[in-house]
């Protein structure tokens, strides 16, 4: 049996593809929007990708499989289990066989079982791989968000990321029973997971490439719980606050829509860039948040374009509105790489780029500057208590261990829908673990016209690391 994987470090997510060496049929699993990675994988090794399936309906990205389907007219896979009201909307035009628990796909001597686990999602499938020119006992499972590497798929999202009010809890014991059915599989079978660390479709997510269900028994969390009355209480605490793409990825993927190509991003003059504001376009400046502090465009928001760059644009950036982005590379390479991963969440609304140096420097742009304040730990140690508000903008999971006195906790995903809450008449000090997550902030208070902020420079490591006192819940 061939096997590969395939990782996208911006959105921690894995996919898979399977083949028979003998019969040289594929079966891809999970896969992306970005469509020719499996295609010149399969053609590097001689291989036809007979079919293509996922785990569930995802959340946290744009579905490539009905892309890959018709691209290498290969059958579309699909779960028919959850129920009509959480399940696939497909075309009936479409070649798509609808998937059971038991039901099993073949390519060659490759089989694969669909195994339907509930829990994270009401439809979502595992899928035991067995290799019979080895053997008729699987050898291992495509978990999806099911279990990862260290812990388990969330079972909260479709109600706190689609609306489905009161469905959490029996997601949550629904995935304890979808746990325990499993344990009775081999030790040794080994666990391929959708995702790894810094997804938030989980919150303690292990960086291994994957694991064996031996393992997982050992030091997973989850494993370790035999009341399903804490195993549910554990499971629902601390989840990070899911972003707000989530909701839009969720009703794309029902019914498989594809956004559409998006054009090389057009470099725009900096004389464009004030009216692109004031007509409410969101300006994204990807540069690093120390480079944007010391100046620039007031109303742009900094998403520094790194690992996280996805997961921030989709918590804080709004899906109807044309967007623009600052950049310091020189290579329109880099640029055309922003713009396809944008796509991966949906995006396509682009409307081009502007060149940092060309904004700044050019005396013709209307466009004006600021910068966001530093402020040390000793400064903000020597303010009156209640001269200004202090915010965290970390995890909750991360304020529980411990956060600066008095501070006001508003994880960054949720600070969009929640600055209503700050006092405007007095300065706000963002901060998080070390600095980055609250630049982010600081940017999109400014940008709401808010002028009174500054970044607390080293955040809650430079506080605690200083001896500054710090408060806890004990309830946790």
């Amino acid at each position: 049996m061939i096997l590969k994987r395939f990782y996208d470090d911006t959105l921690a997510q894995a996919s898979y593809m399977m083949a028979c060496e003998t019969a040289r049929e594929a079966i891809v699993f999970d896969p992306g929007l970005d469509t020719d990675i499996y295609l010149q994988a399969a053609a590097a090794e001689r291989l036809h990708i007979a079919h293509v399936t996922e785990t569930h309906i995802h959340a946290d990205f744009v579905s490539g499989a009905a892309e890959l389907a018709r691209a290498a007219d290969a059958t579309l896979h699909l779960s028919a289990e959850g129920g009509a009201e959480w399940g696939y909307l497909i075309d009936a035009d479409r070649n798509v066989e609808r998937l059971r628990d038991g039901d099993v796909i073949s390519a060659g001597s490759v089989a694969v079982g669909a195994l339907h686990t509930p829990g994270h999602t009401p439809e979502h499938l595992t899928f035991l791989v067995t290799d019979e020119e080895r053997g008729a006992e699987p050898v291992g499972a495509v978990t999806g968000d099911f279990i990862f590497v260290g812990d388990v798929g969330r079972p909260d999202l479709l109600e706190r990321a689609a609306g489905a009010t009161g469905s959490m809890e029996s997601a949550a014991r629904d995935l304890y029973r979808s746990l325990e059915s499993f344990l009775s599989r081999p030790d040794h079978l080994q666990l391929w997971p959708g995702h790894g660390a810094g997804s938030a479709c989980g919150k303690a997510l292990g960086a291994m490439p994957a694991s064996t269900l031996g393992y997982e028994k050992r030091f997973n969390w989850a494993f370790a719980e035999k009341s399903e009355d804490a195993f549910v209480s554990k499971v629902l605490d601390g989840q990070p606050v899911p972003p707000r793409y989530f909701a839009e990825m969720k009703r794309r993927n029902r019914h498989a829509e594809v956004p559409p190509p998006i054009r090389d991003p057009r470099k725009r003059d900096p004389k464009a860039l004030a009216g692109a504001l004031a007509a409410g376009a969101t300006v994204i400046d990807t540069r690093a948040a120390s480079v944007f502090a010391k100046g620039h465009v007031q109303g742009a928001i900094n998403i520094p374009a790194n690992k996280s760059f996805l997961n921030w644009v989709g918590s804080i950036v709004p899906y109807d509105r044309e967007i623009f982005l600052i950049t310091d590379s020189p290579n329109r390479d880099a640029v055309k790489a922003i713009a396809r991963s944008l796509r991966r969440i949906g995006i396509s609304r682009l409307g081009g780029y502007f060149s940092a140096d060309a904004v700044a420097g050019n005396s013709s742009s209307p466009a004006r500057q600021e910068q966001v304040p530093q402020l040390s730990v000793d400064a903000l140690r020597s303010m009156k208590r209640g001269t200004a508000q202090v915010v965290d903008v970390r995890a909750a999971h991360e304020w529980d261990a411990g956060h600066l006195p008095g501070a006001l906790h508003i994880p960054l995903a949720s600070l969009p829908e929640r600055i209503s809450e700050l006092d405007g008449s007095r300065p706000v000090v963002l901060h998080c673990k070390g600095g980055g997550r609250s630049s982010i902030a600081a940017s999109l208070l400014q940008a709401r016209g808010i002028p009174d902020v500054a970044n607390l420079e080293g955040g809650f490591d430079a506080w605690e690391a200083a001896g500054f006192g710090v408060e806890r819940d004990r309830s946790k």
